[in-house]
């Protein structure tokens, strides 16, 4: 059995946000001992790990009560919840794609000011005739370099 203290350390959560997921009922019932102090088992800490994946994955809150609600009730439950799995991978997929993209303008945007860098009568370049330099280099990448 762990202290709330252990188990935040263990998760890398505050004791707050634990006392938080067990008031929206996302963790199980948390035993308590004679002086009403949480007792987390290794069970409760593989749960948090569970809800602080799908936090991490941007599922609401929401999501989360109804999938853990499901899964308290069991098998009967089990068609709903690969449902609700199956779409929260395409949502993670989805974010994946739109982080990859950002990724990717980020380090175009870096490897663009590290060329203006090497230049410094770029210093004194508005942002409008950046703006319009960044494009251009963007419209010969996509062009072979020919445009």
């Amino acid at each position: 059995m762990y202290s709330a203290k252990e188990a935040a350390e263990m998760t890398g959560l505050s004791t707050s946000t634990l006392r938080y997921y067990e008031k929206e009922q996302l963790l199980p019932q948390i035993a308590r001992n004679s002086q009403k102090y949480r007792q987390y088992t290794e069970e409760d800490i593989e749960w948090i790990k569970m809800v602080q994946c799908m936090r991490m994955a941007n599922i609401p809150i929401q999501s989360i009560k109804k999938y853990v609600s499901l899964l308290i009730r069991g098998g009967e439950t089990l068609e709903q919840r690969f449902v609700m799995v199956q779409n929260h991978m395409k949502d993670i997929k989805d974010q994946m794609s739109n982080l990859q993209n950002a990724l990717d303008l980020t380090q175009k945007k870096l490897s663009f000011y590290e060329k203006l860098l090497e230049d410094p009568c770029y210093k004194n370049m508005s942002y409008s005739e950046e703006w319009k330099l960044f494009d251009h280099g963007q419209n010969q990448e996509k062009t072979g370099g020919n445009g």
